[in-house]
């Protein structure tokens, strides 16, 4: 949504207006470009925090997957008794 509209500003222009773009970025994210091309994205703190978060959801959600995937086809699995182990955690003292 916002990559295809976004509002694309120079960073000289940004740097010579920089309390006006950063009070832009906070109400829609900014592309700053150097010399035409896409450099870097200023945006509101806390859309910047759920895209990320976003983003590694979707990567958790792929890893997940490919795991499910092995297990699946045969892959080896583990017992809880056995990560334990391996993680040096005593179940009894749970």
């Amino acid at each position: 949504m916002y990559i295809f509209d976004m509002n694309r500003i120079a960073s000289t222009k940004a740097r010579q207006n920089w309390a006006e773009t950063i009070e832009e970025a906070k109400s829609e994210p900014i592309l700053l470009t150097d010399h035409g091309r896409p450099a870097v994205v200023l945006m509101n703190a806390e859309l910047a925090k759920l895209a990320l978060q976003v983003l590694e959801d979707s990567y958790d959600i792929q890893e997940a997957l490919k795991s499910s995937a092995e297990v699946r086809a045969g892959g080896k699995t583990y017992t809880l008794e056995e990560v334990a182990a391996e993680l040096g955690i005593n179940l009894d003292e749970l």
